[in-house]
């Protein structure tokens, strides 16, 4: 990685600085894709003509970086439980 970089111009210095959560990652190894992804949900926008990518990720984020369903109600009530014929057998809390 620090070759790709020389040859670019940085010395390690910069490149630790200005790159350094790149160069850690790749420590971890490389992405299967090798960095280079399909990018399937660009295709599957164009194939739809949807002119925003988000109409055709399964996951969106909305424009502030939090996703769609971050919002959403956390707990059930028992009302809810028993409409959805859902017993719950959890362990005794401590």
């Amino acid at each position: 990685m620090y070759k790709a970089f020389q040859i670019a111009g940085y010395p390690p210095e910069e490149v630790d600085r200005r790159f350094g959560a790149m160069i850690n990652a790749f420590k971890l190894g490389a992405p299967p894709h090798g960095g280079i992804a399909p990018g399937i949900d660009r295709i599957v926008m164009l194939l739809t003509r949807e002119t925003n990518i988000r109409e055709v990720i399964s996951f969106p984020m909305k424009p502030a970086g939090s996703r769609l369903d971050d919002e959403r109600s956390n707990t059930v009530t028992e009302k809810q439980l028993r409409e959805l014929h859902i017993k719950l057998n959890l362990p005794k809390a401590r």
